[in-house]
């Protein structure tokens, strides 16, 4: 069985209806979804989603501006702490901001921030930071795709109990389904991927990744 840790489900991209591509998901072995909210709309959509479908869960929260200006950070922190006052986790959607994101996980970790870095793409040396400040790392279809060694690395180098597998669907189609709107059903795909990277089992990493996630999201 396997869980997709990040999709953005409902979607207007999708061609499918929400049930079929949940339908889909299932026939494939994706057993638990989190549908992803990253605004006061979507948030309302993945909760009616996690509502009305067993097997989804939902993440909210508010998708800051890619612009480093203190507005943006206070925003990140503000979710951060609500997140701790909360017992939740955050999801991290990090790009040319390493340096604001290791800053704020070393303040908050000792006040039980749990993070997960999404779709992570960067180095082994930013991944070493992340992972010893108890971060977990998720891995998307881009791990499929040409020219990705240093993500191949990654997976090659990090501990398998600390990593996370996700589709970003309606995004980042695996490599053999792009061209088309990426759905949580091709999270078999991710899985595979790392399987023959670690030169290991699918059943291992789908049954390791499954409890990963189900460990950081603190669900049943």
């Amino acid at each position: 069985m396997f869980i997709d840790s990040h999709c953005h489900l409902p979607h207007g991209k999708y061609t499918k209806t929400t049930e079929q591509l949940i339908q889909d998901a299932l026939s494939a072995g994706v057993t638990n979804i989190i549908a992803i909210g990253t605004s006061v709309k979507e948030n309302e959509s993945a909760i009616k989603t996690a509502d009305s479908f067993g097997g989804v869960y939902c993440s909210v929260g508010i998708h800051v501006d890619e612009d480093r200006d203190k507005t943006t950070e206070s925003l990140f922190e503000m979710q951060i702490q609500l997140a701790i006052e909360n017992n939740l986790s955050v999801i991290i959607h990090n790009r040319n901001g390493d340096d604001t994101v290791v800053r704020l996980l070393k303040q908050y970790v000792p006040q039980g921030l749990r993070a997960i870095a999404h779709s992570f793409s960067q180095s082994w040396e930013y991944a070493q930071q992340l992972l010893s400040l108890g971060a977990y790392l998720s891995f998307s279809g881009m791990i499929t795709y040409k020219g990705r060694k240093n993500i191949a690395e990654i997976i090659q180098k990090m501990p398998l109990d600390r990593m996370l597998i996700e589709t970003d669907a309606p995004y980042l189609p695996p490599e053999g389904f792009r061209g088309q709107p990426n759905e949580p059903k091709n999270v078999v795909a991710v899985a595979q991927k790392i399987a023959e990277v670690r030169v290991d089992t699918l059943e291992h990493i789908a049954l390791q990744t499954y409890e990963n996630t189900k460990t950081i999201f603190a669900v049943h």
